[in-house]
């Protein structure tokens, strides 16, 4: 009788495959040990071969993660029940061997102990899946509706930013391409739910941590609020917010209409912690709109299988940066003064990049996916990140003063984002210089073939004189020191010798011939160590300053001139004399007033003194 039912059970299970629907089901057999057992069923074949494949990457980190790496066991079967021949044809696809008419379920075994890649992780207390590491898909197929259902501990719940499905761990999808960018986030979690226009706005929390949901939720719908102020209309009717409290992993991704942002869990108590949490918010919201609602044409569609190019992810990625910390300051959750000193950090970072002059913004979209970090990023490339938010910045002020601050960056966006959406087949850089034009009235081609196309240092003091302001290094007033030597090199951390970790270009240590890997010994015959090198130099008043050096095991002598620089915080400060148009055009650029100067302390009691 038992066989009986099973064989019924089966049939009926194929039986609903050979519908139009591929149905995905995820068991998390073994949450301790990181591991779920996966099972899809496909509709009916009509080819002697069926390619299964697991994405190589995911959306929205531009970097080839070979996500098949996860996956064991891998068996195909059809209704049945007879195993049907699967080959391994590369590292993210299996052939599997079908008759017409066939439906196919396939099964394996996935490990989830990915939370730094934000692709899947599983454990005794969450599980956050990413289709683009945890499902598969058959390219026929893609477009086919989806459901999805898990079998997870019993004091868990589910969310998604899929529509739910019929039972309690179910969601459903029009088909792949909404799936995979629409994470499933399933546990025990603290949950918080607003309003907006509308719009339903969720908020999940993983992970312990010392947080306050409540403050997070009223934070979030500010941010949610401001989006609508700067783009217009929200792209979606819900939107969830999912955040992990983790032991030290860090970063966010932007998906369809939700969000993975994750931070260590003691970094949310402290303004200057917590500030970085909101940045990270506002960032991948503004991503619903910049990249999920409209993208370079390149990205569409997405393909999952190999890397999609683009010379304009500077703008996917470095714009929205730009808009993000925008967003902050117009809502109040950041103050002026803290806008102003996050951007002469990134100012004073960025001049201390010499790959600016290596490589150009769009070289540097391109060749997103093989992104060089540490001393050769710094020294022969540019950051998409970095070089697309200056670029932002630059193009806001310049199109303000050329509109005498009556349209800037945001409505280029806004263009986009009505006339190129996804549906529409996203922009090309054809379409981005059209919205320039069309936005301000003037051509921007030469202005492009500079400093998108071209390695043209970007005229960041003149733009800021625009509006008012300058950018500087000043000395604390009760700093003792007020210059120091600057070398060029980088000391690696947590040594107690001075090991150089990096080298900038031309600057004094590269023209000397020192290279990462040398340990510092002494300067003028007098000992070094890493942490008060800086302090020791200085001692040296006098130039140029005999190093010894060690380099593979060898000592050697090495003779260096440091240049004196200010000792100090890179600052934006208001020019002195300041007119009224610059005022203006500031608050346009920003979307706060210039700031009235109020008296101090100590101005105020002399003044009461004196009545």
């Amino acid at each position: 009788m038992k066989k009986i039912l099973l064989v019924s059970l089966t049939l009926l299970f194929f039986a609903s495959s050979a519908c139009a629907d591929v149905q995905y089901h995820i068991k998390i057999s073994n949450p301790a040990q990181h591991l779920a057992e996966v099972q899809i069923n496909f509709p009916v074949v009509n080819t002697k071969t069926l390619d299964v494949q697991m994405p190589i990457w995911r959306t929205g980190k531009y970097e080839v993660l070979n996500l098949g790496k996860n996956v064991r066991q891998f068996v195909a079967t059809n209704a049945q029940g007879k195993i049907l021949a699967a080959t391994k044809t590369d590292k993210a696809t299996w052939q599997i061997k079908t008759q017409p008419g066939d439906v196919v379920k396939v099964t394996y075994e996935v490990y989830a102990n990915a939370l730094a890649e934000r692709t899947l992780h599983i454990d005794d207390t969450h599980a956050y899946l990413d289709a683009s590491g945890v499902l598969m898909y058959a390219a026929p197929f893609r477009q086919q509706a989806v459901q999805v259902s898990i079998d997870t501990p019993k004091t868990w719940i589910s969310r998604s930013g899929m529509e739910k499905g019929a039972c309690e761990h179910c969601f459903v999808a029009k088909n792949y391409d909404i799936l995979i960018d629409t994470p499933i986030e399933t546990g025990e979690h603290e949950f918080h739910t607003f309003d907006v226009d509308g719009r339903t706005i969720e908020l999940v929390i993983w992970g312990r941590g010392n947080y306050d949901g409540k403050k997070m939720a009223l934070d979030l719908k500010k941010v949610v609020e401001g989006g609508k102020e700067m783009f217009g209309a929200f792209p979606f009717k819900r939107y969830l917010f999912i955040v992990h409290a983790t032991d030290g992993v860090g970063g966010g991704t932007e998906h369809l209409n939700s969000t993975v942002m994750q931070k260590p869990r003691w970094s949310f108590a402290e303004r200057k912690g917590y500030l970085s949490f909101i940045r990270l918010a506002a960032h991948e919201f503004v991503h619903t709109w910049n990249v999920k609602a409209y993208r370079p044409k390149e990205m569409v569609p997405y393909e999952y299988q190999k890397e999609n190019y683009s010379r304009l992810l500077w703008m996917a990625e470095g714009n929205t940066s730009y808009f993000g910390e925008l967003l902050c300051l117009r809502t109040g959750l950041i103050k002026r003064d803290e806008y102003m000193e996050d951007m002469a950090k990134s100012v004073l970072a960025y001049q201390h990049q010499p790959g600016r002059f290596q490589q150009s913004a769009a070289e540097s979209s391109f060749d997103a996916w093989i992104d060089v970090h540490g001393e050769r990023g710094r020294n022969a490339s540019v950051n998409i990140y970095s070089k697309g938010e200056l670029l932002a910045l630059a193009i806001d002020i310049e199109m303000r003063r050329q509109t005498k601050g009556v349209k800037g960056f945001e409505d280029v966006h806004r263009y986009l984002y009505q006339h190129h959406t996804v549906a529409q087949g996203g922009y090309s850089e054809a379409d981005v210089r059209t919205a320039l034009k069309f936005v301000s009235a003037n051509d921007w081609s030469a202005w492009w073939a500079q400093y998108v196309d071209g390695i043209a240092e970007i005229p960041l003091s003149d733009l800021f004189k625009n509006v008012g302001l300058v950018f500087t290094v000043e000395s604390a007033k009760d700093e003792e020191q007020k210059e120091e030597w600057f070398t060029g090199w980088s000391i690696r951390e947590g040594g107690e010798l001075a090991q150089v970790s990096e080298v900038e270009r031309d600057s004094p240590a590269w023209n000397a011939g020192v290279v990462a890997g040398d340990t510092l010994i002494a300067a003028n015959g007098l000992r070094l160590g890493s942490k008060d090198i800086s302090e020791r130099l200085w001692l040296q008043q006098q130039t140029p300053i005999k190093l010894a050096v060690f380099r593979r095991d060898e000592l050697r002598e090495i003779v260096i001139t440091p240049i004196r620089q200010t000792k100090g915080k890179p600052k934006m400060k208001a020019l002195e004399n300041i007119s009224d148009q610059q005022k203006e055009l500031n608050a346009s650029w920003l979307g706060v007033a210039w700031p009235v100067k109020t008296a101090s302390a100590a101005e105020s009691k002399l003044e009461e003194a004196k009545e």
